[in-house]
């Protein structure tokens, strides 16, 4: 017989690895999203990174099926790796570009080394404090849903006092 998913024992190890996968196929989308956004943008929008934060968190609650600490953790280990990569390849295309619209060329790998990794990216948090400042609130944002999760109050869960 097949028991009720609220009743049935849950795996918490089995979960968090779930949630895991879940998690970097989010933040691979919303990296790949906000790139998208700023090869049609031509500008680095660092607005949209807090939206990788939390689309990661998302990924990891519905994978994980719960918030909590070992959620969090997750959600901003895997936030700091999803933003590392997408900021290289938003960065590695800015920079691109601008060398080809002044006629010149600049190569940078696709494959991000490390040591390409750690130019790309202090270049991008050189130019101003919005990356550093969108990286930090896409962590918090990670961090705050990982552990909260996205569940909202029942109507039903709510007293109210009449009068």
């Amino acid at each position: 017989t097949e028991q009720d998913p609220a009743t049935r024992p849950s795996r918490p190890g089995k979960n968090l690895l779930r949630g895991t996968v879940f998690g970097l196929g989010a933040g691979l989308a919303a990296g790949a999203l906000w790139f998208v956004v700023v090869v049609g943008t031509t500008t680095m929008t660092t607005y949209l990174m807090p939206a990788i934060g939390f689309g990661v968190a998302y990924g990891v609650y519905i994978g994980a099926q719960r918030p909590g600490r070992r959620a969090a953790v997750v959600a901003i280990l895997i936030t700091v790796v999803a933003i590392a990569f997408a900021l290289y390849y938003v960065e590695r295309y800015l920079v691109i570009s601008w060398f080809r619209e002044h006629h010149d060329a600049k190569r940078i790998p696709l494959v991000p080394y490390l040591d390409w990794m750690r130019v790309v990216i202090g270049h991008a948090f050189g130019k101003g404090p919005a990356a550093l400042v969108y990286s930090v609130l896409a962590i918090a944002v990670a961090g705050w849903f990982g552990w909260h999760g996205f569940h909202g109050q029942h109507h039903q869960d709510v007293k109210i006092r009449q009068a």
